[in-house]
């Protein structure tokens, strides 16, 4: 009898202190893949944003300057590229900003994105305090400001002339020098805004990462649950220059 119990007791533990192993090993594995979709997120969100940014800041100095020929016709190309591709990725881009950057931490949009779309893109603070009531701790609220004033300053170009012409309207140079009074602050928001994103979702990529020193191999013993991350309120302040 005492054979017996011994192996049956054994066999519980041998199995238990594997599974304990298995969810470690499977702990670890998750947090890594949440770490990799999310610097994943980072570069596509990079390098969306400034494909598009260049592309306008382009097409905004051929306007300022009065650009004909081969000038003109390399910056129209490239604004209606980035224009296309922008209309292509974003929606894929704007769910990995939800899905892997904002809901590990909690983060939620729901009717947030609508206070963005009334926002002034020549110049404005982000977060709750700057009076616009963004909720700037959610990625998704930031890319979405990237969003609508590009698509502003975008609306601006296309009224001014005609993208798909061959040759521009020949603007006099008061017309030139409103267009550029109007569009340079905005484009300077845009960037600065560009750059508090990368900025929080490389935050939110390194605090996933690094939940990896607070747990340990023998908190697997007694099992995890499902895995969460603690936004960290300091770093989103530094990103959005609050700090």
């Amino acid at each position: 009898m005492g054979f017996i119990l011994t192996g049956v007791v054994g066999t519980m533990i041998t199995t238990w202190i594997q599974q304990r192993g298995w969810a470690w090993q499977n702990h670890v594995a998750r947090i890594e893949k949440d770490t990799q979709n999310a610097l994943t997120t980072y570069q596509n969100v990079s390098d969306l944003i400034n494909a598009r940014w260049h592309a306008i800041y382009g097409m905004a100095r051929a306007i300022e300057r009065g650009e004909s020929g081969d000038e003109w016709k390399a910056a129209r190309d490239e604004y209606a590229a980035a224009d296309k591709e922008w209309a292509i990725r974003y929606t894929s881009v704007a769910r990995d900003v939800s899905f892997y950057i904002d809901t590990p931490f909690g983060f939620e949009t729901k009717d947030k994105l609508s206070r963005v779309w009334s926002l002034p893109c020549s110049k404005f603070e982000l977060g709750e305090g700057a009076g616009a009531g963004l909720d700037a701790s959610t990625a998704r609220v930031v890319l979405e400001v990237v969003n609508h004033c590009t698509g502003v300053v975008s609306d601006e170009i296309n009224k001014t002339v005609d993208v798909g012409a061959g040759a521009p309207q020949k603007l006099d140079a008061a017309t030139r020098k409103a267009f550029a009074d109007s569009t340079y602050p905005k484009l300077d928001a845009i960037y600065k805004t560009n750059e508090a994103l990368r900025c929080v979702i490389f935050a939110r990529a390194l605090l996933i990462r690094q939940t990896l020193m607070a747990d340990s191999y023998w908190g697997s013993f007694f099992g995890f649950a499902q895995q969460t991350y603690a936004p960290s309120p300091g770093d989103n302040k530094e990103c959005l220059g609050q700090g």
